[in-house]
Formats: C-alpha cells, sequence, structure tokens
C-alpha cells in the first residue's frame, strides 16, 4: 500500500481550509467537528483482534497498531501546540519536534489493548483541550507544519480532524486488503 505522493495545490487547499475555519469559528463550533472525526477513528478500531491490529499489507506496509501508535503520538503533541499558541505562547516544542508531530511507523509500545484503551483517554482530553482557552484565541505565534505551512491554534486543533480522518482511510484500506485476517 504505496503512500500517494504530494499535490501541493491538496496541500495549499486544506492549509488554506485549516485557517479559514480556524478564524472563521468558534472553539465550540469547531469542537463537534474534531471529536467526530476523532470517534471515527475509534470506531475503526473496534473489533480489531491484537492479530489483526498487527499485521501488515506489505513489508514496508503501516499496521493498525502502528498508525493508532502515530495517532497518539501526533495528538499529544498536538494538543500541547494548541493550547500554547492559542495563548499567545511560544511553543516549547522544537521545530524538529513540530515536524516529529507524525512520526512514522512507530511500532506500538504496549499491547493493542491498551493502546486502544489510552486513545480512549488522549481523545478525552484532547477534546477538552479548548477547556479554558481565549476566545478569540491568539492568531499570532503560529508554528509550521511539515506539509500546510504556517498555523495558528486552532488551525492546528482543526488539523488533528483532518489528520485522524486521513488516519481512519488507512484503517479501512488495511482492512480491506487480501490477506487481512479474518
Amino acid at each position: 500500500m504505496p503512500q500517494r505522493p504530494i499535490d501541493n495545490d491538496e496541500v495549499q487547499r486544506v492549509s488554506s481550509y485549516l485557517l479559514a475555519q480556524g478564524e472563521k469559528y468558534t472553539w465550540v463550533e469547531l469542537w463537534p467537528r474534531v471529536v467526530d472525526a476523532r470517534i471515527d477513528f475509534l470506531n475503526t478500531l473496534s473489533r480489531v483482534t491484537p492479530e489483526q491490529a498487527a499485521w501488515k499489507p506489505g513489508p514496508e506496509d503501516w499496521s493498525i497498531e502502528e498508525v493508532a501508535q502515530h495517532v497518539l503520538d501526533g495528538s499529544k503533541r498536538c494538543a500541547d501546540l494548541v493550547a500554547q499558541l492559542s495563548q499567545g505562547k511560544d511553543p516549547t516544542l522544537t521545530p524538529q519536534e513540530i515536524g516529529a508531530i507524525d512520526p512514522a511507523q512507530r511500532p506500538a509500545d504496549r499491547p493493542f489493548p491498551q493502546l486502544v484503551r489510552d486513545l480512549l483517554i488522549d481523545s478525552r482530553e484532547f477534546g477538552n483541550v479548548i477547556e479554558g482557552l481565549p476566545e478569540p484565541p491568539a492568531f499570532e505565534p503560529t508554528r509550521p507544519h511539515p506539509f500546510f505551512g504556517e498555523l495558528h491554534g486552532r488551525a492546528w486543533f482543526m488539523f488533528q480532524r483532518v489528520h485522524d480522518l486521513d488516519h481512519v482511510n488507512q484503517v479501512n484500506e488495511i482492512k480491506e486488503t487480501e490477506g487481512y485476517p479474518s
């Protein structure tokens, strides 16, 4: 399952979408969209066995548990960016750490059922990151996303939605691949 080549028009479209949505809507208006995407991701993991979670379509492909670990890792860093940027603070994350928001194919560091449980806990925490943030938030400073460029806090919040939905599709593709354990 090779990765799609990067389409610069799509990157620009998504970047514009993230920034515009973050500037147009309040935290409360964005919250259900972000949380719904996370619920969609969690639903793709339901009824996945540890054997299915560890299975890879090919040696260079991702397993479902690697995707889940990736979402968990990115979510924690993204929440930190959202909170700091929205309060007008410079994030403590270095540019290298921001670029590492999406560490690819890191093996899961816990059994799959625990990983799913930790994702549930993180999902609650991520959904609550907006609690107490200013309305409107500071739109400066920004921090660059490796593909989508400079994003403010609410754009990073919306990024998590796009990220989760991308991985919903990835998990569904893995499940539909020939050889996926039944």
